[in-house]
């Protein structure tokens, strides 16, 4: 048997004693036979799917199949933390000049940079980056996207006295 998430390039190996994995492999050979590769595919696909639902727990007694509810999300930057901006000289004939900013916490500092380093040294090619810290949230906020269809926790005081 082939395992799920194995190569589909290769045919499914019928189950032994197992009447419908032996219909399939038998259905397949015939498709073979009349070299008919639609109905030779179509029956592999189909002795999967048999050997996933029938066979899956069988094979792998500590695996099961999950299903993850969808849930839609949005990127968005984080509020507590802050940007940061740094720019590189990226000017020369031969080479870089490679003189950093470091990092800042305002694009105006890292501009404040670029024009005392141009007054200095006349390079005007530069290399900019800005970084965030971005939070995948559910869209409606997480309380309408981790929540649809769960109860809250209840909690029940037992009294000692």
């Amino acid at each position: 048997m082939s395992a799920p998430g194995s190569d589909t390039s290769r045919p499914p190996v019928p189950v032994a004693d197992c009447a419908t994995c032996a219909e399939l492999a038998e259905c397949r050979e015939l498709a073979r036979a009349v070299f008919d590769r639609s109905a030779e595919t179509d029956t592999n696909v189909l002795m999967r799917q048999h050997q996933r639902q029938a066979h899956e727990s069988q094979a792998h007694p500590g695996r099961t199949r999950r299903t993850f509810r969808y849930v839609p999300f949005t990127i968005v930057q984080d509020a507590t933390a802050e940007p940061e901006y740094a720019t590189r000289c990226v000017s020369g004939d031969e080479a870089e000049c490679g003189a950093e900013s470091g990092v800042r916490g305002h694009p105006a500092d890292v501009e404040e940079w670029q024009r005392r380093h141009t007054q200095e040294t006349r390079h005007a090619r530069y290399r900019r980056t800005f970084a965030d810290y971005a939070v995948m949230e559910p869209l409606g906020g997480f309380e309408a996207g981790l929540t649809v269809g769960l109860e809250p926790a209840r909690v029940a005081r037992v009294r000692t006295s």
